[in-house]
């Protein structure tokens, strides 16, 4: 990668060898243009690559939650189709029982005809005749053979009308029954065919909701991808990064044995004292201390400290009283305090404070406990404003938290 190149190449800057210097100025201003070339892509990768870890971190997180609701849009999909296809036979089965009521009436009403037939020609004898001609009948009866004959005649008559009657008023019963059937079945099918335009209307309304989470799977698939490969194109950077940091901290850990010797030894056997350490700042901690597994470029570091989320330019305090032992503005950590406290229960105990965006104290002076060594910042390799906090014992870094 590019800040591979440029590290090599600030790292070392040759002369001439015929010993011509006249264009040192024009070599120190390449040499120039390389490092803040360097700091820009240093300064510009881990951003990038918290970015990337982000969008990873995010993609990884709602994956299972976007598959579970993908899946049971799907299930849901299934059972409403389903439904609408036990509707659609439903409804099937309610236009063919329309269709047998509508011919079943048809069917009486047309058989009413013969009915009315009758009816007809018994209003019209009636009508010619009326009831003096039958009785006249029986009254031209010489015999009395010819008597019961016109009494049998006349009853069968009687008896006639009466069943033609009859069957215009069955008729009519049937005709009103079929019609009421019919219109039963004709509001069962309007049920029906509403129901299975509502089961419709759900069916694509959960075809949506399918496809959309369908979308949102994939779009978190390509996010992850995209993060992956972002990653990947810093991982050499980032590596790069973390080796200059492990050089800086086996500088701090030499300057703070060469102090604690100088200091002379500890007492050995205590390795923890809870609340022999202030809070620096007021904040809360997200980012713990320990070995950290990178899950996107594979390897595992070392966080030598603790994190607290505080806002740039936060007053900053000693944890405990002390002497500032260094001071000054590292690649890595930005502006740095560090404080050397002597030797608390048995060993020697160093305390720093990183990323500052300003630096209050001095190197020799003396500081006491809550007084502010600088101001929280975001200087050095910080993709936002923190404090980096970091405890040393006997020249070992140690989680912070064991001595708050």
């Amino acid at each position: 990668m590019l800040v591979v190149i440029t590290l090599a190449a600030v790292g070392f800057v040759p002369a001439r060898a015929d010993g011509d210097d006249g264009d040192a100025p024009a070599r120190k201003q390449r040499a120039d243009v390389a490092a803040e070339d360097m700091r820009a892509d240093l300064d510009a990768s881990p951003a990038r690559l918290a970015s990337a870890e982000t969008a990873y971190a995010e993609a990884e997180a709602a994956g299972p939650g976007a598959r579970a609701a993908l899946d049971a849009a799907r299930a849901r999909v299934a059972e409403a189709q389903a439904r609408t296809a036990d509707l659609g036979h439903d409804v099937e089965l309610a236009d063919a029982a329309v269709r047998t009521a509508t011919s079943e009436l048809h069917d009486v009403v047309a058989s009413t005809q013969a009915v009315r037939d009758d009816v007809t020609r018994l209003v019209g004898r009636a009508y010619r005749n009326g009831g003096m001609a039958q009785l006249s009948m029986i009254l031209r009866a010489q015999t009395p053979a010819e008597l019961l004959s016109s009494l049998q005649g006349y009853r069968e008559m009687l008896q006639a009308d009466h069943e033609t009657i009859a069957r215009l008023e069955r008729t009519r019963d049937a005709i009103d029954l079929r019609r009421a059937e019919l219109e039963r079945r004709r509001e069962e099918a309007r049920v029906r065919h509403a129901q299975a335009g509502r089961q419709l209307a759900e069916v694509v309304a959960l075809e949506k909701t399918a496809a959309d989470a369908a979308a949102k799977v994939a779009a978190l698939a390509a996010q992850r991808e995209a993060a992956l490969r972002i990653a990947r194109q810093e991982k050499a950077a980032d590596q790069q990064r973390y080796e200059a940091i492990r050089i800086e901290q086996k500088r701090l850990t030499e300057l703070v044995n060469r102090r604690n010797a100088a200091g002379g030894a500890g007492r050995p056997g205590v390795s923890t004292q809870g609340g022999a350490l202030s809070y620096p700042v007021p904040g809360s901690v997200n980012s713990g201390f320990g070995m950290r597994y990178h899950p996107i470029l594979e390897y595992t570091k070392l966080h030598t400290g603790i994190d607290f989320a505080v806002p740039e330019g936060t007053s900053v305090a000693a944890a405990r009283e002390g002497t500032v032992v260094q001071t000054g503005y590292n690649a890595a950590y930005g502006y740095r305090v560090v404080l050397s406290h002597g030797h608390v229960g048995g060993v020697a105990l160093t305390t720093t404070y990183n990323h500052l965006s300003r630096i209050t104290v001095r190197e020799g002076q003396r500081v006491s406990r809550g007084g502010r060594v600088g101001r929280s910042g975001r200087t050095g390799w910080s993709t936002g404003a923190h404090l980096h906090f970091e405890v040393l014992v006997d020249g070992d870094f140690v989680d912070p938290t064991l001595w708050m």
